[in-house]
């Protein structure tokens, strides 16, 4: 799997949280089953994903199905609005 990652964002997200190449793989191969499974137009060969990578479609389906509860996660915790401000004495 060929990927561009000299993106200011992709190079500042694997800074930051000092990925692997097997780790970006992971997350790219989540995130493009998940397009597929929630939007029609895109397109995505899990076979072929599984394939390059070396793994089982079970495996990818697991990493799927785990990123996309993390995402649920995160959106129903995230607060709305503006934080609180900090009352002075």
């Amino acid at each position: 799997m060929q990927l561009d990652l000299s993106s200011k964002r992709a190079t500042k997200l694997i800074r930051e949280h000092a990925l692997s190449e097997e780790e970006i793989q992971q997350i790219v191969a989540a995130a493009r089953i998940n397009l597929a499974t929630f939007d029609p137009e895109y397109r995505a060969n899990v076979t072929q994903i599984a394939n390059t990578l070396q793994k089982s479609r079970p495996t990818i389906y697991g990493w799927a199905d785990r990123a996309i509860a993390a995402t649920i996660d995160s959106l129903r915790n995230i607060r709305a609005g503006r934080p609180p401000k900090e009352r002075k004495g």
